[in-house]
Order: C-alpha cells, then structure tokens, then sequence
C-alpha cells in the first residue's frame, strides 16, 4: 500500500510538518562581521549535504546548452553553485577589500566558514548585447524568469538546510562579489547572473569584540499571514473579470 493511504499517513505527515515548521521559522538573516580572521573547521561533508538538499528545487526547463558546455559545470540544472570554504573565503578578503564599495562583504568573508556563489543562468540573448557595461545582459523573458524563481527556490532549499544544520547564515545580494573581476577569481563564466553570495558561518557565533553578529531588522516586521495569504472564490474571480 502506498504510503499515502496508510492509515497513519495524517499523523507521519502532520510530524513532518512541525518538523519543516520549526526549521522555517527558526531561520534568520544572520551577519557575523569579523576585523580579523576567524579560524573554523573545513568540514566540507556537511556543507556537501546541505547542497544535495537544494538540488531537489524544482524548475520547469533546461538551462540553455551553451551553459554546459563552457566550463567545469555541465547539469542541466538553470542555476550554479560556486563553493569557497574559509581558507578561499580569507584570501578573497585580501582582495575584495581595497575594492570600491566593498563595504562590509570583506568583514563576512573573515567570518564566513563557506561562501557559496549562487548563480542562475540565463537564456542566449535574442538582440545585440548592449554597450553599456552596467546594462543587464538578459532578456526578460517567461524562460528566464523561471530560470530565476528556480534558481532561488534552491538557495531558499539551501538556507533551511544550513538552518537545519544548525549554521547561521545570510543571503547577500552579493555586493562587489557581482564584479567581473571576482568571476573571473573564482573561475565563474560571465554568462552568469550572480543571484546571492550565501554566507554560511560557524555554527558557535564568536562575542564581541573578535565579531559583531548582525540580526535582519525586517524580521520581526513580519505582516500577519492573513495579509498576504487569503483563499479565493469563483464569487471573487466574477467581480473581477
């Protein structure tokens, strides 16, 4: 008998939905900025299965074959995973931190025990590709927005998998970390779309004053669920159309 029709389905079920609740609601921006480096293990097996969750993010269609083939990455997936653990990350810091706007992306990589370059992997452009090097190099498309939605939905798998883990971490929109020059560092393509430098810290936040940890001021913002969430009826749908 399938698993579904069991009759101890709704329990087995209702269990792993308190599971899944606690991992959600438990996850949090977290910013750990350090002035110095930090020492953290190099336990890769751990951050290896955290990826492997995130791979089951669901996406709708192939990334475009000119993305399998330039390059060390050929899945068929339209996102990418470039992975720097602390000792990448303290060399990058040296790096990044003379460049303008670097902000305070040098002080996380000082941090930060993995960094994981999310990339997303846009359609072939369908016009010239602009001249002005701050223009996006995309079109905007049905494809590549769903190339982005699931792109992001395995960064949101890959957070509550380090939730999960019990490693603090944050989603940054990537700062100076977009720059050619730090694709090129790292051995990214240009084809790719930096969607998020994912920060992954040690799971013992160090005190100050080695390291100031940093919580997200949106959170306990948060609008109540029946403003944003609401069941429809064919009543509503007529008075719209």
């Amino acid at each position: 008998m399938s698993p579904y029709h069991a009759e101890s389905a709704p329990e087995a079920s209702s269990g792993l939905l308190n599971v899944f609740h606690k991992i959600a609601s438990q996850r949090k921006t977290t910013k750990v900025l350090a002035k110095d480096d930090l020492e953290v293990d190099q336990d890769r097996q751990v951050i290896e299965r955290m990826i492997a969750c995130a791979g089951w993010a669901p996406f709708h269609k192939v990334c475009s074959s000119e993305h399998r083939t330039d390059g060390v990455l050929s899945g068929i997936e339209p996102w990418r995973f470039h992975l720097a653990d602390s000792d990448i990350c303290r060399h990058l810091r040296s790096r990044v931190q003379t460049m303008e706007g670097a902000g305070k992306i040098p002080a996380m990589l000082s941090a930060a025990k993995t960094l994981v370059m999310a990339t997303w992997l846009p359609n072939p452009l369908q016009s010239q590709p602009p001249d002005d090097a701050s223009a996006c190099y995309f079109d905007p498309t049905e494809g590549n927005v769903e190339h982005i939605a699931a792109a992001a939905a395995a960064v949101q798998s890959l957070l509550l998998a380090a939730t999960a883990a019990g490693l603090p971490n944050y989603w940054s929109s990537g700062g100076v970390l977009k720059s050619h020059q730090v694709f090129s560092w790292l051995g990214i393509p240009a084809r790719e779309q930096l969607l998020g430098a994912i920060f992954l810290f040690p799971r013992q936040l160090p005190h100050e004053p080695q390291a100031e940890v940093v919580f997200s001021k949106l959170r306990d913002q948060r609008s109540a669920q029946t403003c944003w969430s609401r069941w429809v009826s064919l009543e509503d749908a007529d008075q719209t159309s």
